[in-house]
């Protein structure tokens, strides 16, 4: 059994390839003596060999769209560098801003940079442009108090603003170019989906994703003239997921469709090429581009057949080769002991649930199993390669991860059914989705926990409620546990985002609706809860302050219950360092092992210097990583 620091702490992992506009050079992320780095490389007989590496608090990195220069992100700062000359920098970073956000590229020497900044007014954001050297600031367009977004054209000038009205519905505006007044184009109801991007060159025609008069999204050709949708991809049973388009200013090459497995549909010739190059084997196969160069025809690519960990491929679609990039999984290879297959089952309405079950190859049932609930809770769960369930499967676990409505994927009819049902029916079918596993004989009675972060959080805390103690544990991440608190106090730049989560969960200005946010709060429920918790919490979230988790731990101390919490330092909503994720890991595999009598190894000797080097990284004085237990 591979320990945990195998899954987590690789430091031969390689990812995120990206080429540069010419493809002449790639750029990727690794490890250098334990800490990320970014790596640039160039091929020479076949072999790509690393010419520059670049160390730091480094958290994005991207190309230049006109020359081989790339832009890293450190702390607060961009950096422009020739990866032939590592040793001089640039700064580059917006001059005169607060806060921004980079939206819009240069795409040729010379040219503009869009981004967004909220300096103005912490609950709106204003369209502003800087040379690429991040100098001459101008204000293009300052944000009425009603825009929510808006879209550029070629020329770089904004032709699509996206405006939200008292009502909820939002209104698509469109112009040709700047000397034109602002049409409108559509008028989209709440609960409806239309995501736009041009593809025509002279920007009289629109590629979008898109639900209106329908249930399921699907990708339409769009005329900004009458508003007129013509349907290119749908699909009867989920939404088109995504649209991939190999050059951006060109229509989509592939659609996607996710369900239960991914399925690729051919747009165009390149397209094609595409889906033959990456689907050259039998089995299922998860995508994800990471980078291309500026003409599309190049393009970095990861791909997990068969929920193997992703290996990285470089597509050359002119001559149609695929060649491997060096991103060693040798490691992780020989441990995959892991099939997730879709499935659903019937709730206690009458619903179909749908969900994705991941089982240890060769393990007879019943097996100690978690049941997963997702964020958000407009996200969903999609099939592919995760590190989370492959690491659990390797323990002997199973894991059934729980599409419970009110998740996106699956048309606005399934969507809306989640609304105002947390704690309800919501939380109805995560029982079921644990009373299924054991009809089933999939898991056994005692031998059930439940998982989830951020609502899924919310989520996996009240599950332990009940008088069934269907779960004997839960595993509880960056949660929401106080909800009136969390919607009067959700960031301020949400300001125009908030109708969404207001139609889930209520209005907070409203007396009743905030009542029944208490009710069903986990932290107002803390004497129904039984069983035992791991908590986590990052200490710089910005979105779901660890206060929450704070008062949570407590309320469950003062009642009496089991729980181990852990306090990240330098982390937000959802870990990025890897000592991080190792820690965290560790301790679920030793707080399951405790509670379900999985698998766990004895010793792991590098999360344990991870989790001292945590503590004393913060030793002056500052919060560190804290681990509790009762």
């Amino acid at each position: 059994m591979l320990s945990s620091s195998r899954f987590y702490a690789d430091t031969r992992a390689r990812w995120g390839y990206e080429p540069s506009f010419d493809g002449a050079l790639i750029a990727w992320w690794g490890s250098k003596r334990g800490a990320r780095a970014v790596f640039v490389g160039e091929f020479s007989s076949g072999k790509l060999n690393i010419i520059a590496t670049f160390k730091g608090d480094l958290f994005h990195f991207g190309w230049r769209q006109y020359a081989n220069l790339l832009v890293l992100t450190e702390k607060d700062r961009l950096w422009e560098v020739d990866p032939k000359r590592p040793g001089t920098r640039t700064d580059v970073t917006p001059r005169d801003f607060q806060t921004w956000q980079v939206i819009v590229e240069p795409r040729h020497a010379g040219d503009s940079q869009f981004l967004v900044s909220y300096d103005r007014s912490p609950a709106v954001a204003d369209l502003y442009a800087t040379s690429a050297d991040g100098r001459d600031k101008w204000l293009v367009e300052q944000n009425n108090g009603s825009t929510e977004s808006w879209l550029l054209n070629e020329a770089q000038v904004p032709c699509i603003r996206v405006e939200l009205t008292a009502s909820g519905l939002r209104r698509y505006l469109h112009r040709s170019d700047a000397d034109k007044p602002w049409q409108e184009m559509a008028a989209v109801e709440p609960d409806d989906t239309l995501v736009i991007w041009r593809t025509d060159r002279s920007g009289n025609a629109f590629e979008a994703l898109s639900s209106r008069q329908r249930d399921k999204i699907a990708l339409v050709s769009l005329d900004p003239v009458t508003g007129k949708e013509t349907v290119l991809v749908e699909d009867g049973d989920v939404d088109v997921s995504d649209a991939l388009r190999f050059t951006p200013t060109e229509p989509a090459d592939v659609a996607v469709i996710r369900d239960g497995y991914p399925r690729y549909i051919a747009l165009s010739e390149r397209g094609t090429i595409f889906t033959e190059l990456v689907l050259d084997r039998n089995g299922h196969a998860d995508v994800e581009i990471s980078g291309s160069s500026k003409d599309g025809a190049l393009l970095a690519v990861a791909i997990s057949y068969d929920e193997r960990p992703y290996q990285h491929y470089l597509l050359n679609l002119a001559d149609k080769s695929k060649t491997l990039l060096p991103a060693p999984a040798e490691k992780l290879k020989s441990s995959f002991s892991a099939v997730t297959k879709p499935v659903s089952f019937t709730a206690g309405d009458g619903e179909e649930i749908p969900a994705l079950l991941t089982l240890p190859a060769g393990a007879p049932h019943p097996v100690p199993t978690v049941v997963m609930a997702h964020g958000g809770p407009a996200r969903h769960d999609s099939w592919g390669y995760n590190i989370e369930k492959s690491f659990l499967a390797s323990r002997g676990y199973g894991i059934l991860s729980v599409n419970y409505r009110g998740s996106t994927g699956f048309g606005k009819r399934y969507q809306t059914l989640g609304y105002r049902q947390f704690g309800r029916k919501m939380q109805d079918d995560i029982a079921d989705a644990g009373r299924w596993l054991l009809a089933q004989g999939i898991a056994a009675e005692g031998k059930l926990a439940v998982a989830g972060e951020s609502y899924g959080g919310f989520i996996a805390a009240l599950a332990m409620a009940g008088d069934d103690r269907l779960f004997s544990a839960a595993i509880i991440d960056c949660a929401i546990l106080d909800l009136p608190y969390q919607m009067q106090n959700n960031p301020a730049g949400w300001g125009l985002f908030l109708g969404q989560v207001i139609r889930y969960f209520g209005n907070p200005d409203d007396h009743g609706d905030l009542t029944q946010m208490q009710e069903f709060s986990p932290l107002h429920n803390v004497e129904k809860l039984r069983g035992s918790f791991l908590l986590t919490a990052g200490m710089e979230d910005p979105v779901v302050g660890f206060e929450q988790t704070k008062a949570f731990e407590k309320a469950l101390r003062k009642a009496g219950l089991d729980v181990t919490a852990l306090y990240f330092d330098r982390e937000g909503h959802g870990y990025v360092d890897w000592q991080t994720k190792l820690v965290r890991a560790r301790e679920v595999e030793l707080f399951l092992s405790r509670k379900l009598g999985g698998k766990a190894k004895k010793i792991d000797p590098l999360a344990l210097l991870s989790k001292h080097w945590i503590q004393g990284r913060f030793a002056n004085g500052r919060r560190n990583i804290r681990a509790r237990r009762v």
